[in-house]
Order: structure tokens, then sequence, then C-alpha cells
């Protein structure tokens, strides 16, 4: 995995019901082409990934729906207005958006794409592409 600068970020959803920080150095930024990502509304979905210790709700987990769209990886979303607030993998990484959320300092860009085999539209950059997870 990739890692970045160290950074600290915040985001609330569009109610402002739910809200979290991050910090420290992300185990990995990037551009995600799975099928779920495709079906949540993006062709590639920009992402983060903070290890649990590195994540903090600041307000608003009661307000939370919490669903398995696959064994033991779990998305939360805003059960008033429907935002993505995370996901949570099997190995119990938290996988957040970039999109939207406010970092101190330089903001964290992707360096890789994932599940690139499931791509509709070719990326025509220089980062690493991966069919999977990266090794």
């Amino acid at each position: 995995l990739s890692f970045q600068r160290m950074s600290t970020g915040s985001y609330e959803c569009l109610c402002k019901k739910v809200g979290y920080e991050v910090s420290g150095e992300p185990a990995m930024s990037c551009y995600c082409h799975c099928n779920h990502c495709q079906i949540y509304g993006a062709d590639a979905a920009k992402l983060i990934v903070f290890p649990p210790d590195q994540f903090k709700y600041t307000k608003g987990e009661s307000e939370l729906i919490k669903y398995e769209h696959t064994p033991n990886k779990f998305r939360y979303t805003c059960k008033t207005c429907g935002s993505f607030i995370h996901n949570v993998l099997p190995n119990g990484l938290y996988v957040c958006g970039i999109g939207g959320m406010k970092f101190t300092g330089k903001t964290i860009q992707p360096t890789m794409h994932i599940f690139y085999a499931e791509r509709t539209t070719d990326s025509k950059d220089d980062l690493p592409k991966h069919d999977g997870w990266p090794a």
C-alpha cells in the first residue's frame, strides 16, 4: 500500500448531522473503479483509506444506516440526507470519499487506480493501475 504525507481531514454530510475527522498517514488513496462504486454513482470514486485509530466521529454516530453490501464489508450513510459517510472493509480499514473532505495542509490526491479491470472508461494518467487490491 502507498503512504501519503501527514494530513488531517474533516467531513460533514449534506444535512450536517454526521461528521468525522481523519488524521495521520492514510493507508491508501486511489481511484476505485469497482462495480459498487459505479452503482453508487461514480465512474471512478476518489477514495482515501484509514486505519480505525485514525478515524473518529465528531457527531451523529446514532444517525447512521449500516448496510452490509458484501460479507463483512459495511457501507454507512446518513439516515436523514442519504449522504455516503464511509465503508468499513473486512480488515477494519475505513474507506472515505475524498470529495467534500476539508483538509488542513495539502489535499490528498489519489496515487493509483484499483479494480481497473472493471472500469467503464480508460484513464489517461500515469498512475499505477491494479486489477484488484494492490499487493
